[in-house]
């Protein structure tokens, strides 16, 4: 469910592109430091929307620095990082550490057991500081999993499993914008689960695993207005925020970006159909 949430650079400015690889970086950085290269391999864009998000919205001081790293040893970088910049990073070990255990029972990938070992002692650290989050991410996985065991299940309650697990991640604070963050999370969760569905379609078919789109009667090429449905609401929730730095670039993520791999797969699909 990793990676759809990105930026579309052709409709960046230079500026623009710099400044999401430094917050990109900050990130990377922050996840080596806590958590070695275990945690660094679980580096996502989805995450570092997260960070831009949250830094928009509750304005913390930024640490900025440049370095050199081991995967660019040859010319500094800038990195960005905040106090949300740690709480993407924990947030990236329990997503990834959940994604790896189930690599591992549902489908018995050896490296996904390899993967969720090394990441289990980090994993149980952010639970102790992150209770409320891990916990809604256990609860709502295993139910996922349950579901998509399931040969009567509703698509929608996968869909919905999904939102309420980036739900909790959002909204991380107590406060006057817990209600709105929670809403964004939840319909971007739904949006991302039913895109990976749209994007594994065919994988999903030939290996007879569980997709909600042939319940729903849809393919990739007629799921188009089923992912707009909840994106759109994630739009209005994200509208609705009192966002002012990054805005131009969050909304390039949100209403470009994000569709970038369906265009892709479904452009795919058109040529392979075209040339039988």
């Amino acid at each position: 469910m990793f990676g759809f949430v990105r930026p579309y650079a052709a409709d960046l400015s230079e500026e623009e592109k710099k400044r999401y690889r430094s917050v990109y970086c900050g990130l990377c950085r922050a996840l080596n430091e806590k958590y070695g290269l275990a945690g660094r391999m679980g580096l996502n864009y989805d995450m570092t929307f997260l960070v831009l998000l949250l830094s928009s919205l509750y304005e913390p001081s930024e640490q900025s620095r440049e370095t050199v790293c081991p995967p660019h040893p040859m010319k500094k970088h800038l990195e960005i990082t905040t106090e949300y910049t740690a709480y993407a990073a924990d947030m990236t070990v329990a997503m990834t550490y959940y994604k790896a255990l189930d690599d591992w029972q549902d489908e018995k990938k050896a490296s996904g057991k390899v993967y969720s070992d090394l990441l289990k002692r980090h994993y149980a650290d952010v639970k102790k500081r992150w209770p409320q989050q891990c916990g809604c991410i256990e609860k709502c996985l295993d139910a996922l999993h349950e579901v998509e065991k399931d040969e009567n299940a509703q698509p929608e309650t996968a869909a919905d499993l999904s939102g309420q697990m980036l739900s909790s991640l959002f909204a991380v604070k107590p406060d006057f914008f817990q209600g709105q963050m929670a809403r964004f999370g939840y319909f971007l969760g739904k949006f991302i689960y039913m895109m990976d569905a749209a994007v594994d379609y065919e994988k999903d078919r030939k290996k007879g695993s569980f997709n909600p789109l042939p319940g729903m009667e849809l393919t990739p090429e007629t799921a188009g207005e089923l992912l707009r449905q909840p994106l759109g609401q994630a739009a209005e929730a994200f509208e609705g925020l009192p966002l002012v730095q990054d805005l131009h670039l969050m909304r390039n993520i949100l209403y470009s970006g994000v569709w970038q791999t369906y265009n892709a797969k479904c452009a795919g699909r058109k040529e392979k159909q075209h040339g039988q």
